[in-house]
């Protein structure tokens, strides 16, 4: 471990506790991951990954970006792009720290600007996480995409070791996060952590427009981050397909309208927020 090095032997020890009795999401489920007990995400003792590869489709500032794909999520968005990889925390290589020196090598060849922790969720997975960044920190900033369905706990385990946190705020009430994604308590829980979050470190807010959702869930995104966090930049994603289990979900089956898009951006713009893509 290198001198000054935020993943210090008592942050690891921490996050190891989470194995016996995890809180490191709001499912709390307190289950003992170590002991073969699986929670709301499925997880156990060891994280996977089930790609990694170059990215140029990342915010601008981010890209070419590596991102390392990690299996088992604590969300079950019905659209997921994902799909059984996302959900499955069986499914890839066991991230160790031999895999993780090769993998960044590579990325490193080909120029990747940061190492990207996405999902799934990463966040399930971070005393996995934190431990090959102990034993083989990247010489490049790290990023966490997150659903920021976490708890404190985690974030509070994270504190001092990312450089920039990507938010998924994917919806604007709870009624629309319990029958898409199957959790309670969506708007609390994220908008408490995004306001913890954007104290400690770059962060970037990301919302992937679904269809019929623009007035139920876009438009209560932004009138937030424009009363609570002004200053940070949105990311609006167009690119929905309607992937998974969409065609369970009348709206959800259908693709974005045309201009979608545009009207997101010029809404956001009109708010006073920077839009970044």
């Amino acid at each position: 471990m290198l001198p000054g090095s935020p993943f210090t032997p008592e942050r690891l020890v921490r996050a190891r506790r989470q194995y016996r009795r995890c809180t490191l999401c709001e499912h709390r489920c307190g289950v003992d991951r170590a002991g073969g007990q699986r929670g709301a995400c499925g997880a156990g003792g060891r994280a996977r990954v089930y790609r990694h590869r170059i990215e140029y489709g990342e915010e601008p500032e981010l890209v070419p970006s590596h991102l390392f794909y990690l299996s088992g999520c604590n969300m079950r968005c019905a659209y997921c792009i994902g799909e059984a990889d996302a959900f499955d925390p069986s499914r890839g290589r066991v991230l160790s720290a031999p895999f993780f020196r090769e993998a960044v090598a590579w990325g490193q060849a080909r120029e990747a600007r940061n190492v990207q922790w996405v999902g799934g969720e990463p966040t399930i997975h971070l005393p996995a996480v934190l431990g090959v960044l102990a034993a083989c920190r990247p010489p490049v900033p790290l990023v966490w995409k997150s659903n920021f369905y976490g708890t404190e706990e985690s974030w509070d385990l994270l504190d001092g070791c990312i450089d920039v946190y990507v938010a998924d705020f994917k919806f604007g009430n709870d009624a629309c996060a319990r029958r898409i994604a199957r959790v309670e308590n969506y708007l609390a829980v994220v908008t408490r952590n995004l306001g913890l979050v954007a104290q400690r470190a770059r962060l970037i807010v990301r919302h992937l427009l679904m269809p019929g959702h623009f007035d139920c869930c876009y438009r209560p995104v932004v009138a937030w981050m424009r009363k609570y966090l002004p200053t940070v930049p949105i990311s609006v994603r167009d690119g929905y397909l309607p992937r998974w289990k969409a065609s369970e979900y009348p709206e959800l089956a259908a693709l974005l309208e045309r201009d979608a898009g545009r009207r997101a951006r010029a809404l956001a713009r009109d708010c006073g927020l920077e839009v970044i893509s």
